[in-house]
């Protein structure tokens, strides 16, 4: 193993020329998919309704909780405890995770008839507890803030790539994002052998934003090149940015979709501390064909990866995240 580095996650504040903004985005991708942004411009109380909601959700009992768990092969809903084992996505065999969830996806229907099943779930409706009215419209109103700010990563993304400012815009423009809120428990009992709050996985489609909260560590990326794992610490009012696997296909592995996990901070501890996060999960349209972006292909190269079609490739994805019940 090659000795560690100093494998830094900048800061970079998007509220500058977005051209400027963008090859700084390039800069950094290209040694780790992992960012932080200032200067996004999402109210303070949008993303802090919708935070002080979820974690409303997640003190309510169990069983309240379980009247809006997803339905068999449902995306949106309540996760319980264990249900999930992200690192299977990567066809390692773990533990289910040590983490519960909520989900919704998109908050308006549609401008055009689904093609199939996969894409017809992604635009189904969400789930929302009888015990908190308030939920249902914080959540909505942030996650309107996220897909704006999505639009937004994905113009300068172009820029940074060398390409008009609009070129991803027509291959997102029905995108199916996905909004979470995460609960990782205290910890009363240890966890089993290999088993995280997060499994070591990276993400999808084209780009995630989270936002995690400030005195509660555990997010860690990892530096392929020495194969050891940073930390990603929590800034105030910023959102950590990082690009999926679809991202990096598109851009030829110009830019790197980084695995990443959550790790128990207090390993060894009778006790670990409370964590809560919510990440927006930005995708290209369901029929959007990924192919390698000409800029990324230097001359006389061929593409690394074969065309696909975003749906597909990211149901099968989740798909492989599904734990066996525990």
């Amino acid at each position: 193993m090659a000795a560690p580095r100093d494998l830094s996650i900048p800061t970079i504040d998007i509220s500058r020329d977005p051209a400027v903004v963008g090859h700084e985005i390039d800069d950094t991708l290209r040694t780790v998919g992992f960012f932080q942004i200032t200067g996004h411009g999402v109210p303070d109380d949008v993303a802090g309704a919708c935070w002080e909601a979820a974690t409303a959700f997640f003190d309510l009992p169990l069983a309240v909780k379980s009247q809006v768990e997803r339905t068999e092969g449902g995306l949106y809903g309540y996760f319980p405890m264990r249900s999930e084992s992200l690192a299977m996505s990567r066809g390692v065999s773990t533990p289910g995770d040590l983490k519960e969830s909520f989900n919704i996806g998109p908050t308006r229907p549609p401008a055009h008839e689904p093609v199939d099943d996969d894409e017809r779930a992604l635009f189904s409706a969400n789930r929302w507890p009888a015990q908190l009215p308030r939920m249902r419209p914080a959540w909505e109103a942030y996650f309107a803030a996220m897909d704006a700010l999505a639009v937004r990563l994905m113009s300068i993304f172009a820029l940074g790539l060398d390409l008009p400012a609009d070129y991803f815009a027509a291959r997102i423009d029905s995108s199916p994002g996905a909004l979470r809120a995460i609960n990782y428990p205290e910890q009363q009992l240890p966890p089993e052998e290999g088993q995280l709050r997060a499994g070591a996985h990276s993400d999808y489609g084209t780009l995630t934003i989270l936002r995690q909260q400030t005195g509660r560590g555990g997010l860690q990326v990892r530096d392929e090149a020495s194969g050891s794992w940073v930390d990603v610490p929590a800034v105030e009012g910023a959102f950590v940015i990082n690009i999926g696997d679809l991202m990096a296909r598109w851009t030829n592995d110009r830019w790197t979709s980084t695995l990443h996990r959550v790790v128990n901070p207090d390993a060894g501890a009778a006790v670990s501390s409370r964590r809560q996060s919510m990440p927006f999960f930005h995708n290209a349209n369901h029929s959007a064909l990924i192919e390698a972006i000409p800029t990324c292909v230097a001359p006389g190269e061929q593409p690394k990866y074969e065309p696909v079609l975003a749906g597909p490739y990211l149901a099968a994805k989740a798909r492989g995240s599904v734990a066996a019940t525990a």
